[in-house]
């Protein structure tokens, strides 16, 4: 019962993220911003889909091949993330940042292509009471190491925003860093099965994310005000 339920929070998240991600770029195309927040939708909306065909695979060679596939979107949510933070905050004429932004497109285009091998993937056996989940590779904790740093930069780079500004602007912050608290909190115990033996709970929540976010990107254009 309690894996149904994941999968079903898991389809919740993933029609969402692609459904919120193609209303945002119909809303406003013309603004990076928005287009780079449709990329990371694409990218979350990949990854859940295959994290959705993973919780249903009925052997390990399926399990391991929808585990490559989910790993692949997963390379380039962080640095979609950050990228999407910075342009959201006005903060890519920095050149520091523009050089940070460089650096996680070529490790995220690495590690795209190393989940589709075993240094990443080495197979899908049964896990904390997952019939089929996924075997860490050699590699995969360098593949956390950048996915966690990269999501991190752009929570803190969030976090400096909230501080510095006030109205329309703080209260858009505010709901994405909720989302990115549900969204990365929620989804980020996927690792832990592979890693610790632990069940993904965080699953269970993680659709709220793109919900808040684009909530977060459109707050003065809606009608509905939410106060904090």
């Amino acid at each position: 019962m309690p894996n149904q339920l994941l999968a079903a929070s898991v389809l919740v998240f993933t029609v969402l993220s692609f459904s919120l991600g193609i209303f945002s770029l119909y809303r406003n195309p013309k603004a990076l911003t928005v287009r780079l927040w449709f990329l990371m939708s694409m990218a979350v909306g990949f990854w859940s889909l295959g994290l959705l065909a993973l919780l249903w695979a009925q052997t390990e060679e399926t399990g391991v091949l929808y585990s490559k596939l989910l790993h692949v979107g997963a390379s380039f949510i962080p640095i979609f993330f950050l990228h999407f933070v910075l342009s959201f905050l006005y903060k890519l004429n920095d050149k520091n940042k523009k050089k940070l932004l460089i650096v996680g497109y070529v490790l995220a285009v690495v590690f795209a292509i190393l989940s589709l091998t075993k240094e990443i993937i080495a197979g899908a056996p049964p896990i904390a009471g997952l019939p089929v989940w996924v075997s860490a590779g050699r590699l995969y904790p360098f593949l956390l190491l950048y996915f966690w740093f990269y999501v991190m930069a752009g929570v803190y780079f969030l976090c400096q925003g909230y501080r510095q500004t006030d109205g329309v602007m703080r209260r858009k912050i505010f709901f994405i860093l909720l989302a990115s608290a549900f969204g990365f909190g929620g989804g980020g115990t996927n690792f832990l099965p592979q890693t610790l033996g632990i069940y993904p709970f965080g699953n269970f929540f993680a659709w709220l994310y793109p919900i808040l976010i684009t909530y977060g990107i459109f707050v003065d254009e809606f009608k509905i005000r939410i106060k904090f």
